[in-house]
C-alpha cells in the first residue's frame, strides 16, 4: 500500500552547491570554496502507523475507559478487515477510505449499525491520535446567510446534500456569494486528506449539481454556477475513428455477413452467428487492431482485416496480449486467436500455407484445463456454508417483502421487486444474463392454468436461436408474485402493463448492465458474497449434482448446454468430490467391523483380538 507522507513529516530542502566562480568586478574574480555535503544522509521520513493511533489513544487521560475502548476496538477491526498488523498499517486516510468502501457489513461480520459506528469511531481515534487532522463538520453551525438560504429551500435534496458543504463554508468565513470552483475544490481537498468520508467520487459530481440547481432556484441573489467534473473514464483502446475508414468498412461487411442475411446467397455462411457472438467478433476486431497499433503499427496501415492476420501482425499482437495478460493464457486471449483465425480462413480466405502457420502460432498458446475457473470454485466452496447459501436461497422473500412495505414511498421500492424477482428466477431458472433481461409477458412467461397457479417460462436461448425451446415450471408463490407485479404493481409505478419484464420507470426495458449490478449488489449486501448472474447456473450444477452424484443429463438440460460434453467438461468436478465423499464412508466402515455377540465358551470379541 503506497502511502505519501504528510506535511507535518517533510524532510528539510536541500539546495544545490555553489559550483561557479562569482564575479566581484571588472576583471576580478573571487573563487568560493564549496563545501563538501556531509556523508550522512537525511533521514527519510517515515508516516505514522496505525499501532501509533492505538498506543496514543491508549495513552489519551482525558478519554473515559468506554471511550477508549470504542476507538481502541474500531482500529483493532480495521487491521482485522485487512489481516495486517497494525504497524505494518500506513496511517493513510485515502487507502482506508477505499478499502472500508469495498467491505460490506456481512463481510466483516458485523450489523449496518456497527459498521457505520466503526467509520466515526475510526476517525475519531486518529483525531484523538493528533497524528492527522481531522475535519469534523457535524458539530458545525450554519451561518445566518446559509440559514436562511436553506430554510427558503424547499427541496430537501438539496439541503440534505449540501448540509456539510455548508456548515464547512461557514466555519471558514463563506458566504453563499462567495462559492464558486476554487471553494468547491478547497472543500474537496479537504474531505480527500482529513475524512473518511464515504462516496467522495460521488459527492465531487453530487455537491456542485445540487448547487447549480439551487443557484438557479434563486436568481435573484445571482450566485455563481459551477462546473461539474465530468465522469473519469478512462479508454484502454484505439478510438474506431481513428482507424482508417476501408478497415471501418469491412468491419461491418464482415459482421453482416456472419449474421446471415439471406441464407440463399451463394456466399452465404453456412450457419448464422447469434447477436452476442457477433458483439464478441467486433470485440475481438476492435482489440486486435488497439493491440497492433500499441505494438508498433501505426493505425494508418490498418486498412483492411488482411493487416491483422498477416502472420508478423497476428504474432506481435498476440505477445503484446499475452504480455499484459502477466506472461499468461487465458480464455480471453485464446478466442482472440482462434476468432482471428476463423476470419483468416472463412472471411480473408487466406492461402493454406499462411491459414497453418496461424493455426501453429495458436496452438503455442496452449489450451486452458478443463472445468470451472479458480474464482468460480473458491465461490462455491464459500456457498457450502449452509448459513451463506440458507441467506441466498431466503434473499427474494426478504428484498420482497421489504420493498413491499416501503412501497410507494421509497424511491427505490420499483428497483427492488425487480431485483428480487429476478433472483429468484435465477435461483429456479438459472437463465444466462441475455435470457433473464429479454423475458417478456405472454412470449416468454405463461399461465396456461390461469392465476394462483403454476407459471411456465418458455424461452429459445440468445446462444442457442436454433435449438430447442427451454420450458421451466415456477413454483405457485413465484408465479403469483409475477402475475402481481404484471396487474398490479406495475401499473402503480408506470400507469400500464408492461410487456417486458424488467422495466425502468418510464416503462422501457432495463439494460441487461443496470440488471446485473442491481442483482450483485443486493447479494452482496445482504449476503456478504459477490456473484455475478452467470454464477448462479455454477450454482445450480452443484446443488443438483450433490444432491443426484452422476445426474448429468437432467443438468443438461437445466443449463440447456447443447451437447453432455460440455455439462461433465465443467462439472464433472463436483460430482468427483462427492464421490469421494461416498468412498471416505466406504473406508470408514471397514476400519470399524462390527462386534461378534458373545456365546457359551466365547470370552472374547473379534476387536479384542
Amino acid at each position: 500500500m503506497k502511502s505519501t507522507p504528510h506535511m507535518c513529516y517533510r524532510t528539510t530542502p536541500e539546495f544545490p552547491s555553489l559550483a561557479a566562480a562569482v564575479t566581484a568586478g571588472p576583471g576580478r574574480a573571487m573563487e568560493v570554496q564549496v563545501m563538501k555535503e556531509p556523508n550522512t544522509a537525511s533521514p527519510t521520513a517515515v508516516p505514522p502507523s496505525l499501532q501509533e493511533v492505538f498506543d496514543r489513544v491508549s495513552a489519551k487521560r482525558d478519554l473515559s475507559d468506554t471511550r477508549k475502548r470504542d476507538l481502541r476496538s474500531s482500529v483493532a477491526i480495521y487491521g482485522e478487515i485487512v489481516d495486517t498488523p497494525l504497524r505494518e498499517i500506513p496511517l493513510d486516510l485515502a487507502a482506508m477510505r477505499k478499502t472500508l468502501e469495498g467491505v460490506v457489513p456481512l463481510q466483516a461480520k458485523m450489523s449496518r449499525k456497527r459498521w457505520t459506528n466503526l467509520r466515526s469511531d475510526l476517525a475519531a481515534a486518529i483525531s484523538e491520535s493528533d497524528l492527522l487532522p481531522i475535519l469534523k463538520t457535524a458539530d458545525l453551525k450554519l451561518s445566518d446567510d446559509w440559514e436562511e438560504l436553506f430554510k427558503a429551500t424547499k427541496d430537501k435534496r438539496i439541503t440534505n446534500g449540501l448540509s456539510r458543504f455548508g456548515r464547512w463554508a461557514s466555519s471558514k468565513g463563506l458566504r453563499p456569494s462567495d462559492i464558486d470552483n476554487a471553494a468547491l475544490e478547497r472543500f474537496f481537498r479537504e474531505l480527500e486528506t482529513q475524512t473518511l468520508v464515504r462516496h467522495l467520487g460521488f459527492q465531487r459530481r453530487n455537491v456542485p449539481r445540487l448547487w447549480n440547481r439551487l443557484v438557479a432556484a434563486f436568481p435573484a441573489l445571482k450566485l455563481s454556477f459551477v462546473e461539474i467534473p465530468a465522469k473519469q473514464i478512462s479508454w484502454h483502446r484505439i478510438s474506431w475513428n481513428d482507424l482508417p475508414k476501408t478497415f471501418r468498412d469491412e468491419t461491418e461487411d464482415y459482421l453482416a455477413w456472419c449474421a446471415v442475411p439471406d441464407p440463399l446467397d451463394e456466399e452465404a455462411r453456412a450457419r448464422a452467428l447469434a447477436p452476442q457472438t457477433l458483439r464478441l467478433r467486433r470485440h475481438y476486431i476492435h482489440l486486435a487492431a488497439t493491440a497492433a497499433c500499441e505494438a508498433g503499427m501505426k493505425a494508418s496501415r490498418l486498412t483492411s482485416l488482411r493487416k491483422l492476420v498477416e502472420p508478423d501482425v497476428f504474432r506481435s499482437i498476440l505477445r503484446h496480449q499475452w504480455q499484459k495478460n502477466g506472461g499468461k493464457t487465458s480464455a480471453h486471449l485464446i478466442a482472440l486467436a482462434t476468432d482471428l483465425v476463423a476470419l483468416a480462413k472463412e472471411w480473408i480466405k487466406v492461402p493454406e500455407a499462411q491459414l497453418a502457420e496461424l493455426k501453429k502460432v495458436r496452438s503455442k498458446l496452449g489450451s486452458l484445463p478443463h472445468g470451472l475457473t479458480a474464482k468460480n470454485r473458491a465461490l462455491l466452496r464459500r456457498l457450502e456454508d449452509p448459513r451463506a447459501l440458507g441467506r441466498l436461497a431466503n434473499l427474494p422473500d426478504q428484498i420482497w417483502r421489504r420493498a413491499k412495505r416501503n412501497s410507494p414511498p421509497s424511491p427505490y421500492w420499483f428497483v427492488d421487486l425487480q431485483t428480487a424477482l429476478a433472483i429468484d428466477i435465477l435461483l429456479h431458472v438459472p437463465l444466462r444474463i441475455e435470457d433473464l433481461g429479454a423475458l417478456k409477458f405472454d412470449q416468454h412467461i405463461h399461465w396456461p392454468r390461469g392465476k394462483e397457479n403454476e407459471a411456465l417460462i418458455v424461452i429459445r436461448q440468445a446462444k442457442a436461436p436454433d435449438g430447442d425451446p427451454l420450458e421451466f415450471e415456477l413454483p405457485v408463490y413465484l408465479s403469483d408474485r409475477l402475475y402481481a407485479f404484471r396487474n398490479e404493481i406495475a401499473v402503480e409505478a408506470i400507469g400500464r402493463r408492461p410487456e417486458v419484464l424488467f422495466v425502468s420507470a418510464d416503462g422501457s426495458p432495463r439494460a441487461l448492465s443496470t440488471l446485473r449490478v442491481a442483482i450483485q449488489r443486493a447479494v452482496l449486501r445482504r449476503v456478504g458474497i459477490w456473484i455475478t448472474p452467470h454464477q448462479f447456473r455454477h450454482l445450480a450444477g452443484r446443488i443438483h449434482l450433490d444432491a443426484n452424484p452422476g445426474h448429468y443429463e437432467p443438468l443438461r438440460q437445466i443449463l440447456g448446454h447443447a451437447t453432455l460434453r460440455t455439462t461433465t467438461r465443467f462439472y464433472a468436478g463436483p460430482n468427483t468430490r462427492q464421490a469421494g465423499r461416498a468412498h471416505a464412508e466406504l473406508i470408514k466402515k471397514l476400519r470399524e467391523p462390527p462386534l461378534k455377540p458373545r456365546g457359551r465358551g466365547n470370552d472374547f470379541t473379534e476387536r479384542s483380538l
